[in-house]
C-alpha cells in the first residue's frame, strides 16, 4: 500500500495532530446533524427530517386523500421519505469532507 504524502518523518506528527483535530470535530457532528432541518416539499406531501434523516413532521393536504387512490399518496410519501435521507446522508457526507479533506481513501 502506497503511503500518503508527508507521512512518514515530521509529516506524520502533522497528519497525526490533523486526525486527533477531525476527530474532535467527528465528535460533535452527529448533535449538530440532529439539529439541523431538511424540508422536503413533494406538493401536497410536506416533510421535515433532522441531518441524520430521522422523520420530525408530516403535512398531507387532505385534498390529495383518495379512498380510491391510495397508491398516489403512498407515492408521494415514498418519494418524500427517500429525497430527505438522501439530502441528510449528503449534508453528512459533505461536512465529513470538510473535517477531513486531507485523509487517504483506505477504501473501507
Amino acid at each position: 500500500m502506497k503511503l500518503p504524502k508527508g507521512f512518514g518523518g515530521q509529516g506524520f506528527t502533522g497528519m497525526l495532530q490533523k486526525a486527533q483535530a477531525a476527530m474532535a470535530r467527528a465528535q460533535t457532528l452527529n448533535e449538530e446533524l440532529a439539529m439541523e432541518r431538511v424540508m422536503i416539499d413533494r406538493g401536497p406531501v410536506k416533510m421535515v427530517f433532522d441531518g441524520l434523516g430521522e422523520l420530525h413532521g408530516l403535512k398531507i393536504d387532505p385534498a390529495v386523500v383518495d379512498p380510491e387512490d391510495v397508491e398516489a399518496l403512498e407515492d408521494l410519501i415514498l418519494s418524500a421519505v427517500r429525497s430527505g435521507f438522501q439530502e441528510a446522508v449528503a449534508r453528512r457526507e459533505e461536512k465529513m469532507k470538510e473535517i477531513m479533506p486531507d485523509m487517504p481513501d483506505l477504501g473501507l
